[in-house]
């Protein structure tokens, strides 16, 4: 980590590794306050469920470096990544503290993503161009570094899997979030509302009107009784707290 620093300057670094058939493990972080770092919580407490970087893993992206902002929805930093609880992916309560997240991606052999992401905070300016191109030269070094990390720490933590796909217990969250109260359309909504996607976003996803869409919304916070973004995610995050892989068929 030192070495990158040595060349590019960014605020803070953590690394997590996204086992298939379980939940995110917490390998490093170069976080300089106790403050910071039990922000991490929230994080592996839910709301990864909605990270760009974790639903990327979900989707088995291609092992090399991102920028988040290429792979959130279009209304994510709007939505959720404004969020107070919202931890993206860890360091922050306070909406808009930082300026960009860039992530390399590593995978095994077991399908096992370790993800570093390198953040900087609001008052600096994005990575360059020039930086990211610095960067993507050594990627390949850094997803051999991580994936050596992962058999050093994280293997301890997690036995790999036998199988069994993290996605089927994400969209298993999604999909019985708000039962027996929400339609199945409104979940479909919610889901992808807490995803980050705009009304024009979920209409083209769901193959609906955008006023049909504002109407389903207008619904769901009504049967939940709730009246905004924030409620709604903060009961989400209340679901998933209770919730867990194996509870949802997505065993190790």
């Amino acid at each position: 980590m030192t070495s990158i620093k040595n060349v590019i300057e960014f605020e803070h670094a953590v690394i997590f590794g996204y086992p298939v058939g379980s939940r995110p493990v917490f390998l490093y972080d170069g976080f300089s306050s106790a403050h910071k770092k039990s922000s991490v919580a929230p994080y592996l407490n839910g709301s990864y469920l909605v990270d760009p970087f974790f639903d990327a893993c979900v989707k088995q992206i291609e092992p090399a470096l991102y920028r988040m902002r290429d792979l959130a929805p279009d209304d994510f930093y709007a939505n959720v990544g404004a969020h107070p609880g919202y931890v993206s992916p860890c360091i922050s309560h306070e909406p808009g503290y930082l300026s960009e997240e860039i992530g390399f991606f590593a995978r095994n052999e077991y399908g096992t993503y370790i993800v570093l992401s390198l953040m900087r905070p609001h008052d600096a300016p994005p990575f360059s161009s020039a930086e990211f191109a610095w960067l993507v030269r050594i990627e390949p070094v850094v997803r051999s570094t991580l994936a050596h990390h992962w058999r050093e720490l994280g293997s301890k933590e997690v036995s790999e899997p036998s199988g069994a796909c993290l996605s089927s217990f994400v969209e298993g969250t999604f999909r019985t979030f708000g039962d027996p109260v929400l339609t199945s359309r409104e979940q479909d909504v919610a889901r992808l509302i807490l995803r980050g996607h705009s009304s024009e976003s979920i209409a083209r996803h769901l193959g609906i009107t955008t006023a049909t869409v504002k109407i389903h919304r207008r619904n769901l916070y009504a049967k939940l009784n709730i009246s905004s973004l924030s409620e709604l995610f903060a009961l989400f995050i209340d679901v998933l707290s209770t919730a867990s892989p194996v509870e949802n068929g997505a065993g190790r």
